[in-house]
């Protein structure tokens, strides 16, 4: 789990409607007064509004290596502070915001200020900050009247964390690193009522009190507060229905409770149970059914006190009760409609009882296969064979609904249960070519540089179909930020589906600006954090239905979960996804467990398996070679897996890898094949060989193959760009040949040059300039895309949301005799689906598209040649992917028909004549029939009639001669 840093106890006012509804405080504008970073050395005003702060008693600015350095106001305790000029908070009036970084040194004994605003200690405003709680109050009457709130912290000894302050009129409202600390309304008293605006850092209004001994940094103060209080609260988990949930004894299950809006100040809540001697509920809505009965556990927002319950019932654990829970979570996992292959597990989520799926149509759903063997090498399939799809091509449409039954059983066999869901299997998408790139980076370890939020996810795509021309989108700011679990994103990774529907992110939940290095490593979160998006910048979580927050997928003796990704692995027909971490002896995460060859902590890669990246098996060990490794990508060539993996040794990690610090390359045609030894002499077969050391600088190593058409692109068609952060991406250029022929002995970074900096070109092998990489340049991901979806990145921005502009489509419509065809091509090469509309005269048909964007139709006997225009009209696709078109054949009509005169009692034979042909005695064989387009039409069609009629007054005339 990730430690969160909501306080162990919180206070607050305890005014809440408790009837999920509350009305949200009005937002006013915030306006900057001041803002100080020391960056200079100095305690200047850098908003330029001249407020600086004045040092007194000693007080002075200096670096932090525990904050990257950086320079900030620090205060040891001894007669040291500084104040504001009482401007300042003359100018804030009654509503401000005050938004800062601190640690404290100080005890926890309260006798001193951090923080204060007022002229006596009769009446203040004040805030102090110890090593393990916080305190913020407005007073008109000495301690005798403080009104606010003081809460515990834990992980605060001397640690920075971010805080902000805000009073609204009557209300205070404290937030460390974006969790609501505590919220007090109706106060009673305002700034005015204080009479004084004189402000200090560190010193009390109190004569007896302390000097505060901490240090604060990045301070900015704004007129007015956005103080947005939550509306309502949705409670959903495993096995919720209709505001109900069945349990059994000795149980446990995960709620989660969803506050809206999502910009409300704080969407935290706290749990509590009715009767706990029915079930128990934790601080992160884990419920743990404890005996028979029914209670009702309730979650309640720490700011507004907005409510919502949900009614347990707890059973006793008998078979029938464990089979029903455990079948009711499986198909609870289904969704209606699916454009993957689903979830249907084989064994159940909670008691382990077995699964087994039929499917009313197996050509479209398959169920369980009950003959399943698993592999040798590598995962089993978690699912049995149960759940693939076969999806109906683009153009045909969905497929009828296949009603799937689950049977559960208990282990022997002696309970069953079963329950039907019906899904829709989703037609295929349309494939586009891809013809750009996109990237999704991170910025940095500070929580700002520059103005913007370090640990977040930033995104470029390229100009066009070269891959070093990648320009930032959304004018250079995150297009995601996380206020949610440790509200820091890192080491992002994107993926394209399986099918191409959709583009899948996951991400490290991990702040290190926030908790640093080594406590992220043992307390880190458990959690991934995962997107889904049809366009790659408008993006929704997987597990929406959670509310905003990330998905456990580690173990409970885990210390993080960094720098996951995903491959699809065809065997399994689903994503397996893989992350670093580090092991701990037991739940409480106290004793790493060391090394057998270094007697350290270190660090392990384990794997899950998922296909809808919403639920996910068990975490698998991967890699545990006994020494330090990190950061796994892997791509496929061939019929081979390549994985680059970073050293996190300072030195060799074995036999063979003696490089400490940087990326190495292995080979596998089992991607789930585990690893518990680097070497070459590994059979590529059943495990993974060691090709290469030190390939690539430092961590976090991609790969991306180049697409067809990009002028980096070699004469084989087999580029690749492979790459490393090492203070930004480092690219290296190969090709899927180059990778192909690697081994130990003929090893890609003893090749000439290979490390040597060169020119980006054509066919150039090493390593390149970085001109045009993605900027932020931080650990991410590259993905290849089409034109479309980067030109949209482009002009997408987080207050303008875009989605790509249809693409346009010409029709081209041939006529034969009597036959039309009509040909659809899309702009962007894609593939094109839908009908087009034949009509001459009053003839009219619809044609369905062939999968290679044609229709053909027959017309009735000589209907086409007796109008001047013919046309053919596409008029697109339920997806309104590709714009409509048209196209037409203007043409001569042919004549009407001459009647026949009365024939000669002895006529010559004349021959047959059709409209636009003739026939003459020196032809034994039928007229050809030509029929073009345009011009050629009609001169065509004006030669034929020219010809009939010649032919016709011959006959004429010989019947005249004949009388």
């Amino acid at each position: 789990m990730m430690v969160s840093f909501a306080p162990v106890a919180f206070a607050e006012d305890g005014a809440g409607t408790g009837n999920g509804s509350a009305t949200p405080s009005a937002s006013s504008g915030l306006n900057l007064l001041a803002s100080y970073d020391f960056s200079d050395g100095t305690a200047t005003d850098t908003s330029g509004n001249g407020y600086n702060l004045t040092m007194n008693g000693g007080a002075k600015v200096e670096a932090f290596g525990d904050r990257n350095n950086n320079q900030a106001l620090s205060l040891r305790g001894n007669g040291q502070y500084a104040s504001f000029p009482d401007e300042l908070f003359a100018k804030a009036g009654n509503s401000f915001t005050m938004e800062f970084a601190a640690k404290s040194r100080h005890a926890d004994d309260g006798n001193y200020f951090s923080f204060s605003v007022g002229g006596s200690q009769q009446k203040y405003l004040f805030w102090y900050l110890s090593t393990k709680s916080t305190k913020f109050v407005i007073s008109d009457n000495k301690w005798n009247n403080e009104q606010g709130f003081k809460t515990s912290l834990s992980n605060n000894d001397n640690i920075w964390h971010n805080y902000k302050l805000i009073v609204d009129g009557e209300t205070l409202t404290m937030l460390r690193d974006g969790e609501l600390v505590g919220y007090k309304a109706n106060t009673g008293i305002t700034m005015a009522d204080l009479g004084s605006t004189a402000a200090t850092i560190g010193k009390s209004l109190y004569s007896g009190d302390a000097y505060w001994s901490g240090a604060i940094d990045d301070i900015k103060i704004y007129q007015g507060a956005d103080v947005t209080l939550p509306s309502s609260v949705t409670i959903v988990g495993d096995g919720v229905l209709d505001g109900a949930l069945t349990m059994v004894e000795n149980s446990a299950t995960k709620l989660t409770a969803t506050v809206s809006p999502e910009n409300a100040i704080s969407t935290d809540v706290t749990w509590e149970s009715s009767k706990t001697s029915v079930a128990t509920v934790g601080s992160d809505g884990t419920v743990t059914a404890v005996g028979e009965g029914t209670t009702t556990i309730t979650a309640t927002t720490k700011a507004g006190g907005v409510s919502a319950s949900v009614d347990v019932t707890v059973k006793p654990l008998d078979p029938a009760t464990v089979v029903q829970f455990d079948l009711d979570s499986a198909i609870s996992a289904v969704n209606e409609a699916t454009t993957e292959n689903l979830p249907l597990i084989s064994t159940g989520s909670k008691y382990g009882s077995t699964i087994t799926w039929t499917s009313s149509n197996e050509n479209v759903i398959t169920g369980t296969d009950t003959n399943y063997q698993a592999p040798s090498v590598g995962s089993a399939d978690p699912y049995k064979g149960a759940g693939v799809v076969t999806r109906p091509a683009y153009g045909d449409g969905d497929a009828a609904p296949v009603e799937l039954t689950a049977t559960a059983a208990n282990a022997d066999g002696s309970v069953t249960k079963t329950a039907k869901v019906s899904v829709i299997v989703k037609e295929k998408t349309r494939e586009v070519p891809d013809e750009a790139y996109a990237a999704v980076t991170f910025l940095s370890d500070s929580d700002k540089t520059n103005g913007k939020t370090g640990e977040a996810l930033y995104m470029s795509a390229t100009e066009g179909n070269n891959f070093f021309s990648f320009k930032e989108i959304n004018n250079s700011n995150p297009v995601i930020e996380s206020y949610a679990d440790t509200k820091g994103l890192r080491d992002p990774y994107v993926l394209k589906s399986h099918d191409g529907d959709k583009y899948y992110m996951i991400a490290t939940d991990l702040k290190v600006s926030a908790q640093g290095w080594g406590q992220n490593q043992q307390y880190g979160s458990l959690k991934v954090e995962v997107w889904e998006s049809k366009d790659m910048v408008n993006w929704t979580r997987t597990n929406a239905a959670d509310g905003d927050t990330g998905i456990k997928i580690n173990v409970d003796n885990a210390g993080m979960t960094w720098a996951p990704e995903a491959y699809w692995d065809d065997s399994l027909g689903a994503y397996v996804v893989f992350f670093s971490s580090r092991m701990y002896t037991d739940d409480t995460r106290s004793t790493a467990v060391t090394s057998t060859n270094t007697g350290y902590a270190y660090n392990v890669l384990l794997y899950c398996i998922t296909r809808d990246f919403k639920t996910f098996t068990e975490p698998v060990m991967w890699q545990d070679t006994n020494y330090s490794r990190i950061d796994s990508t892997v791509i496929k060539v061939g019929d081979y897996y390549y994985r680059f993996t970073k050293n996190e040794e300072s030195g060799a990690a074995g036999s063979y890898i003696t490089n400490g610090k940087s990326t190495f390359l292995e080979r596998s045609k089992v991607l789930t094949a585990t690893t518990e030894e680097a070497s070459p002499d590994t059979d590529p077969e059943t495990g993974w060989q060691l090709l290469d050391q030190r390939i690539l600088p430092f961590e976090g190593p991609e790969a991306i193959k180049l697409n067809a058409g990009d002028k980096y692109q070699n004469e084989a068609g087999d580029a690749m760009v492979i790459m490393a952060d090492s203070g930004g991406y480092q690219p290296y250029m190969t090709s899927e040949s180059a990778l192909l022929s690697c081994d130990w002995n003929n090893r890609l970074s003893q090749t000439d040059g290979w490390h040597t900096q060169k020119d980006q070109n054509a066919g150039v092998s090493g390593y390149v300039y970085a001109n045009g990489m993605p900027t932020p340049t931080r650990h991410g991901a590259f993905v290849n895309v089409p034109a479309a979806i980067a030109e949209n990145m482009h002009r997408w921005t987080t207050a303008n949301p875009t989605t790509p502009d249809a693409t346009d489509s010409t029709t081209k419509l041939e006529r034969g005799r009597d036959t039309l065809t009509a040909t659809v091509t899309a702009k962007d090469g894609g593939n094109v689906a839908g009908s087009v509309v034949f009509t001459a005269g009053d003839w009219t048909e619809t044609v369905k598209l062939n999968a290679d964007g044609v229709a053909t139709v027959t017309a009735p006997e000589g209907a086409l040649g007796k109008v001047s225009k013919i046309t053919a009209a596409y008029g697109g696709y339920t997806d309104n992917l590709v714009n409509v078109s048209d196209d037409a054949i203007e043409q001569t009509p042919d004549p009407d028909p001459t009647p026949d005169p009365t024939p000669d009692p002895d006529p010559t034979p004349a021959p047959t004549t059709k409209p636009g042909t003739t026939t003459t005695k020196k032809t034994a064989k039928k007229a050809a029939v030509v029929v073009n387009t345009g011009a050629n039409v009609k001169g065509i069609a004006l030669v034929a009639a020219i010809l009939a009629i010649g032919g016709a007054l011959a006959v004429l005339r010989r019947w005249k001669a004949a009388r």
